[in-house]
């Protein structure tokens, strides 16, 4: 109902919302309250920027992730709000960084947040909580093409991180590219076949379905970079394929000759 009330008449909605009861923590996170403060950041972060702040320090896990959220999403529209952002980024608390990652992967594709959302990636990507690195790895389900291609740097921190230890959603979104891959596909594959053990080349793991789709990107970079700067990185990779017998490599060669 508040929510009704501030889309109509800012001012009052925000002034019957401050008269609630909100004492208890665990009411910040609930769906009405966070979705209240959600929709007046834009016109009214200075009234909600105590709450926010008390979310960050909160007791209640919850309510520290939607805070880390809050304060992330402030950032994007006040410049006002960058010391609450660094405040989660930077936090000891998983629950805040994890807050915080959320939002960057989900608006890196944004143009206006790209370069904000990029750099707090890079050092999310090395977060020591696994939770908090498999969330910011997320972020390449969000990219289209056009902004995968331009994307060069963000994905060699990537492959350089620890998140790459969990590269499906990159490897996803370069196999499902509707145009012309971009070189650095070369870069991905290189590190991952680097990274892979036993685990890759057995059908029973989950690292058997990322293999099979490393050989199909090699051999379609290939086949789409020929005589260019990455065709020879390329041919090293199908070299490799077939040094180490990977799962899947005669299948996609014999595609290819025909």
């Amino acid at each position: 109902t508040l929510r009704a009330v501030f889309f109509h008449d800012s001012a009052l909605g925000m002034a019957l919302f401050r008269s609630m009861n909100l004492s208890e923590d665990r009411l910040l996170a609930t769906p009405h309250v966070y979705h209240f403060m959600l929709h007046g950041l834009r016109d009214a972060f200075a009234d909600l920027r105590p709450l926010v702040g008390r979310m960050l320090r909160s007791p209640e896990p919850e309510v520290r992730e939607a805070g880390a959220r809050l304060a992330c999403l402030s950032a994007l529209r006040h410049d006002s709000a960058a010391n609450l952002a660094d405040q989660a980024l930077r936090s000891r608390d998983a629950r805040n960084r994890l807050g915080a990652a959320q939002i960057a992967a989900a608006n890196v594709a944004t143009s206006e947040h790209r370069v904000w959302c990029e750099t707090r990636l890079v050092t999310l990507f090395s977060d020591s909580d696994a939770d908090v690195r498999r969330e910011a790895a997320s972020c390449f389900d969000r990219f289209p093409d056009d902004v995968l291609d331009t994307s060069g740097a963000l994905v060699q921190s990537f492959c350089n991180s620890p998140a790459f230890e969990d590269a499906f959603p990159l490897l996803s979104a370069l196999e499902h590219a509707r145009g012309r891959l971009p070189g650095m596909t070369c870069m991905v594959c290189e590190q991952y076949l680097g990274r892979a053990d036993d685990g890759a080349l057995d059908v029973r793991t989950g690292r058997f379905a990322d293999a099979d789709t490393v050989v199909k990107l090699i051999f379609r970079t290939y086949q789409q970079h020929q005589n260019d700067e990455w065709t020879a990185r390329a041919l090293d990779l199908i070299d490799r394929l077939c040094l180490e017998g990977i799962t899947g490599f005669g299948d996609e060669f014999d595609e290819f000759e025909r």
